[in-house]
């Protein structure tokens, strides 16, 4: 499980580009702003999160922390609670 922001950070760039296909973002792109991204997209890219971490994280998620860099801070505030 990654620890670090960096670490979460190029856990999360992975998911997203598995689900866009492409890796045409940076870390402070709002993903529903990006090309290819969607509400079904950002299910998918929870879903493979949430599998490559072990956690339940739920959609909303993404929704409220819609860049690499603030999901990686919401996912590691919420793993540390």
């Amino acid at each position: 499980m990654p620890t670090t922001r960096s670490e979460m950070q190029a856990v999360i760039r992975e998911c997203w580009e598995q689900a866009l296909g492409h890796a045409d973002f940076g870390d402070d792109d709002a993903f529903l702003l990006i090309h290819g991204a969607n509400s079904l997209t950002a299910v998918q890219v929870m879903v493979a999160l949430s599998g490559r971490l072990g956690a339940r994280l739920p959609v909303r998620l993404i929704m409220r922390h819609s860049t690499v860099r603030a999901l990686a801070d919401a996912v590691l505030e919420q793993e540390s609670t």
